[in-house]
């Protein structure tokens, strides 16, 4: 099948290319304006100008509906835009007082950390006078003394301050001295 339309195909080629111009023929193209019916132009121009003149006033009417909704359209969109422009002037001033607040924030907070460094200093520095307070009261003890010994020179010695320090229990006078308290004596039972 292939074959064929290939020699067919060849056999066209062989006759073109060995026709001469004359022998393509052209159709008549007289016959064809024949079967055309004829207007005249001014006939024509008439149907088109009264076709137009229908069309005018109903074209008019469209175009002006059509302005009148593009009118509305845009004040719709004017309004639409005015509210937008609200909205993002009210998120720019929220978003600056915003900003506002965290950089006092930020500042509150370099103080803060500022203060914690001045407090964890002087927490140090106490505690290193405590610890050597804690040093200074501890009694010294070498070898020579025995640590039996030094405990009980210190408990001698915080005796003796325990005794300075007390106050005598009950009335004390005017003049520092402890008064005796009054017997009391059991009411006579009759």
């Amino acid at each position: 099948m292939g074959l064929a339309v290939f020699a067919l195909g060849i056999n066209s080629a062989a006759a073109v290319y060995t026709m001469t111009p004359s022998d393509f023929a052209l159709p008549n193209v007289s016959m064809l304006a024949d079967l055309i019916p004829h207007q005249k132009v001014s006939d024509l121009m008439a149907d088109l100008a009264g076709a137009a003149s229908k069309d005018v006033p109903s074209a008019q009417q469209q175009h002006v509906a059509a302005l009148q909704e593009n009118s509305s359209l845009l004040q719709q969109n004017a309004a639409l835009l005015q509210q937008d422009s609200i909205a993002l002037a009210s998120l720019r001033q929220s978003v600056a007082d915003e900003q506002v607040v965290v950089k006092k924030i930020s500042a509150q907070i370099r103080d803060e950390h500022e203060d914690v460094k001045k407090i964890s200093v002087q927490i140090s520095t106490l505690i290193a006078k405590v610890d050597s307070l804690k040093n200074a009261m501890t009694p010294e003890v070498t070898s020579s003394i025995s640590t039996r010994h030094a405990r009980n020179r210190l408990s001698r010695v915080m005796r003796k301050k325990m005794a300075r320090q007390s106050k005598p229990a009950g009335p004390v006078s005017v003049g520092g001295a402890v008064l005796s308290v009054p017997a009391t004596t059991p009411a006579s039972q009759s």
